[in-house]
């Protein structure tokens, strides 16, 4: 049975009680940490060194690598590297350091080793403009390249300041370095339109009267980079004293500074680049890694870790900021990384451990926390945690931990109980332990204490206790399924959730009544994993794929039960929720197996958070969620602690812009595509009548969600309601259109089902060719005419003539193409040699199963067998033998397999087989009896008895991202297996 999550992933070693700090200043434990989503050459990035960030007019992002340049969509790369047949289709060299767009970002200033480059993005081309040198400027690598607000284009190479001539239309050289031992590194342009330059021997100024350069400032100092802030302070970046900010630059006045630095908390002294965030906090990227300076709080650094915060790696190059408010920071070695701020508002820790299974409230300000075998008290107010407490049992005369589950606090009697694998558990404060007090050996699954003192435990599979403790004796036992939650309706009677359903049980009497099965609107065989009183008045109760329901109790009369679900045609109702929490605004926050989501005050929108927003990416356990006084919510997951405040949680609209990226035309008189229209989005498309086909991409610049966003697509004027596509399919074609005008739609639709406002739109208009005129069409229809009325007859004629001999032709050609049809249908999915399915039908299964696991989270795993020394058996025997072999085995693996397992020749001695709805696990064993029923079959093939073995590899689709990305997953355990000595299973 699957639950939210399964506990018990892992076993921890045991550890004495200790106590300490979760984080070194509360400045770092209260700013909400960015996370971001990663994208290098696995994605169709060109080369994993990201050295600047532009963006242009469209949104679109590019990226300047060691390859070229890349424009990414949120989808899709499109690269431009090294010129191919003419100068203007590419770069002069790959090689790219920087990349500028202009003031209108029509176009983008590329620099290179070889010079800059000037690409017209509306049509794809380059201009390229070289670096003037003279014997004593030599050519070098373009360090920087500006825009000042005037659109003037400042250059930076070597010891040479340079500006772009509209008037020459070149570079042209404004001053040079005197000092032939130093470089320039950077340069700022101020308010007053000055030009400072940052060199490795102090910062300059330029005399734009003498066209000199004069050193300011820092003279000696070697300076790596400046920035400007908006309050025209510069801060400026050297390569071994970090990074100092200079209030009064612009009167020549360095006495007063602020500096940062491996002391005070900076990552590293070596600084890369800086930015100004527009909510005024810093960003500071170093070798070490990412550092923020909160606006708040200017004295605190807070440094990114790249485990926490996904980040590509530690070596970020560039900081950029679009103007839809995204953070993008390219790495030196691994790609590059966005941010989105309106996401990331959750804090996922693991600092007190993974698995927290347990939560439960000790007071204002402290948490009970269990893990799977350690107890923890946790002052989420000081970071301070108290713990581990530990519960061991014996096992063949030897101690191991105990497995712990949930844990209660009660405030009555000031003591913490929990429900463990090996019984009922209660804190023994004096000997700082976890002692077992009852049910032994029953494993619980949750608990609760009433107004009594009674506890009752929900177990695995012994159903659901009452343990009395002033008596030491079990009062009350029902045999039910796993229980998941304990609610009390009063002091006598609890609410249990099960997964069998929703019980209602009375201790005294020992009346236990499924509410499903005398309510149609809620079903009875339900998997229940939550429920909890609503401060409207009834119980929110939570389900696995059958989404969540409110619970009304009329009159306190558990028989006038009544159920509403809440969105029950959501992505809720498809999967497994862990946990309810209703804030202050009557506002539910819901755990689940993917995330969390989010109900509003009416009931009527939800939203979802994933590990973009800083939510645990593995899930959150059954039942581990609370709320504290302060309307804190902590959940827990195998992933650590996750904490927020609803109030914290920003719901900004979702409105990434949907841009037309590729147009492609066919026409009639060419065998293939022209007249192409690359990326900018036109507001109209001519086309003659010899265009007969027209195709059009486009994607919804959302960077971080693109893989959840649908489309939908209307030409008015021709369809005739609204066609839907998904993320990979994000294409429109139409072919032999009339002629006429028309409008192409395009919109964009979130996981959430809210719909983008900022569509795209295109006006097609199709001119119709000189004979669709009135006129002519009159004349040409008068001529049509006449002729027909006297080809009739003699057609008429002809055509009984030829009937009878037709109709007999046709009969036999029809039963030709059938048995051709049939023949090739065959052929185009079988291999020939073994008789089993082919790589082409097998990526077709395979890829539907994908679709299900999607949408209906059907699992599977895919097994990849390879035969041992299969060349030894070719070299020995003859490559006959060897074909005997292959099919062969076919036959056995087939005849050990169901009927629903897809097998497949994938390419050689290479056997794939998709074991729909089996685990890893389950798949090893697969393995292993494919693996022994080969190794113990003798093969006799053309007078000779062969013993074959065979090596497989293993993969579950839960743990990857597509199906391409499963199948190299097992093929490199099948690798391993072979590296390991073969005739093996690998999981």
């Amino acid at each position: 049975m699957k639950f939210v999550v399964v506990r018990f992933l892992v076993t921890a070693t045991m550890l004495l009680p200790i106590v300490f700090s979760l984080v070194a200043t509360s400045r770092a434990a209260d700013f909400p940490l960015p996370v971001f989503k990663s994208f290098s050459i696995e994605e169709g990035l060109s080369q994993v060194s990201v050295l600047d960030i532009a963006e242009d007019k469209d949104g679109y992002i590019w990226l300047a690598t060691q390859s070229g340049i890349d424009r990414f969509d949120g989808n899709e790369f499109k690269h431009f590297g090294k010129w191919q047949e003419t100068e203007s289709d590419g770069l002069n060299t790959v090689t790219t350091f920087q990349i500028e767009p202009s003031l209108d970002k029509e176009y983008l200033w590329v620099g290179s080793i070889a010079g800059v480059s000037k690409f017209h993005i509306a049509t794809e081309t380059f201009e390229h403009f070289p670096i003037s040198v003279s014997s004593k400027i030599k050519a070098g690598l373009i360090k920087r390249i500006k825009i000042d607000k005037s659109g003037n284009v400042w250059v930076i190479s070597g010891r040479a300041l340079y500006r772009f001539s509209t008037l020459l239309n070149k570079l042209v050289q404004v001053a040079v370095l005197d000092n032939v031992t130093s470089t320039l590194t950077d340069i700022v342009i101020d308010g007053n339109s000055h030009v400072w330059l940052s060199s490795t021997s102090g910062l300059y100024k330029l005399n734009s009267a003498f066209n000199t350069l004069e050193l300011q400032q820092l003279a000696g100092t070697n300076l790596t980079l400046m920035a400007l802030a908006a309050d025209e302070s510069l801060w400026i970046g050297s390569g071994s004293n970090g990074l100092c900010r200079y209030p009064l630059f612009a009167s020549n006045d360095f006495s007063v500074s602020t500096c940062f630095d491996e002391s005070s908390g900076l990552s590293s002294n070596d600084v890369l680049s800086v930015l100004f965030q527009r909510n005024d906090n810093i960003w500071i990227a170093t070798s070490g890694g990412v550092n923020i300076i909160p606006a708040k709080e200017a004295s605190e650094i807070v440094s990114l870790s790249v485990s926490q915060s996904k980040l590509a790696n530690n070596y970020i190059t560039s900081l950029y900021q679009t103007e839809a408010g995204a953070i993008v920071a390219g790495s030196r070695d691994n790609g590059f990384s966005i941010h989105n701020p309106v996401l990331s508002n959750f804090s996922t820790s693991a600092a007190i451990g993974n698995n927290i299974s347990g939560i439960a409230t000790h007071s204002d300000n402290a948490l009970w926390l269990a893990t799977e075998e350690n107890l923890w008290h946790y002052n989420y107010h000081s970071g301070k945690v108290s713990g581990p407490y530990t519960s061991m049992i014996e096992s063949e005369g030897k101690l191991s931990s105990n497995k712990l589950l949930t844990v209660h606090y009660d405030k009555q009697s000031d003591s913490v109980w929990l429900s463990t694998r090996a019984g009922l558990a209660k804190l023994n404060t004096a000997s700082e332990q976890l002692d077992l007090v009852a049910l032994k050996g029953k494993a619980g699954y949750t608990l609760n204490v009433d107004a009594d003192g009674d506890v009752w435990y929900g177990g695995y599979s012994d159903g659901v206790f009452v343990y009395r403790p002033s008596e030491n004796r079990v009062i009350r036992q029902w045999p039910i399924s796993l229980t998941t939650r304990i609610v009390f309706e009063n002091n006598e009677s609890a609410w249990l959730a099960s997964i069998s359903g929703l019980y209602f049980a009375n201790k005294f009497t020992g009346e236990i009544r499924n509410i499903g099965e005398s309510n149609t609107n809620f079903p009875k065989d339900a998997v229940v994993t939550w429920v909890s009183r609503s401060i409207r008045g009834g119980y929110w109760i939570g389900t696995q794929a059958n989404g969540i329901y409110f619970m009304a109790v009329e009159d306190n009369e558990i028989s006038s039960v009544s159920f509403s679900q809440i969105e029950a045609d959501s992505y809720l109702s498809n999967i497994s929720v862990g946990a309810i929490i209703e804030d202050q605004e009557n506002e539910l926050w819901v755990s689940t197996t993917v995330g969390i989501a989010h109900i509003d005050s009416t009931l009527s929108s939800v939203s979802y958070f994933g590990a973009q927003n800083g939510v645990s990416e593995a899930g959150y356990y059954i039942g581990a969620a609370v709320k504290t006084t302060g309307d804190t919510i902590f959940m827990g997951s195998p992933k650590g602690l996750t904490r927020f405040k609803p109030t914290d949680i920003k719901q900004q609209p979702w409105s990434p812009k949907v841009n037309i990226s590729h147009i492609e035309i066919i026409n009639e008189q060419s065998s293939g595509s022209e007249n192409l229209y690359p990326n900018t989005n036109i507001e109209e498309l001519v086309l003659s009548s010899n265009n007969v086909s027209f195709s059009v991409e486009f994607a919804a610049l959302d960077f971080t969600r693109a893989n959840e966003v649908s489309y939908a697509y209307l030409l008015s004027g021709f369809d005739n309601k609204w066609r839907f596509t998904d993320h990979r399919r994000r294409a429109v074609t139409y072919t032999n259109l009339d002629p006429g005008n028309y409008t192409l739609i395009i919109r964009a639709m979130n996981k959430e089902k809210v719909w983008s406002p900022n569509e795209a739109t295109l006006q097609i208009r199709i001119v119709p060719p000189w004979w669709d005129k009135p006129v002519w069409r009159s004349a040409i229809f008068l001529s049509a005419f006449l002729l027909l009325t006297l080809l009739v007859w003699w057609r008429i004629q002809t055509l009984k003539n030829r009937s009878v001999a037709l109709a007999k032709i046709v009969e036999e050609k029809t039963k030709d193409l059938e048995d051709v049809v049939e023949k090739l249908t065959q052929l185009s999915s079988q291999d020939s040699l073994t008789g089993l399915k082919n790589r082409r039908y097998f990526t077709c299964r395979a890829h539907e199963a994908w679709d299900s696991y999607e949408r209906y989270a059907q699992a599977f795993s895919l097994l990849i067998v390879d035969i041992d020394w299969f060349k030894r058996i070719n070299d020995t025997y003859g490559h006959h033998v060897g074909d005997l072999i292959l099919v062969k085995i076919a036959e056995l693996l087939r005849t050990n397999l169901r009927n629903s397992d897809v097998i497949c020749r994938w390419g050689g001695e290479e056997f794939l087989i998709l074991l729909p709805e089996l685990n890893v696990h389950e798949c090893y064993w697969v393995g292993e009896k494919l693996r022994k029923a080969v190794e113990k079959t003798s093969f006799h093939c053309e007078g000779h008895d062969v013993n074959v073995t065979i090596t497989a590899g293993i993969a579950d689709i839960r743990e990857s991202d597509s199906v391409e990305q499963c199948i190299h997953a097992a093929d490199k355990r099948l690798y391993r297996g072979k590296v390991e000595g073969r005739n093996a299973v690998v999981k």
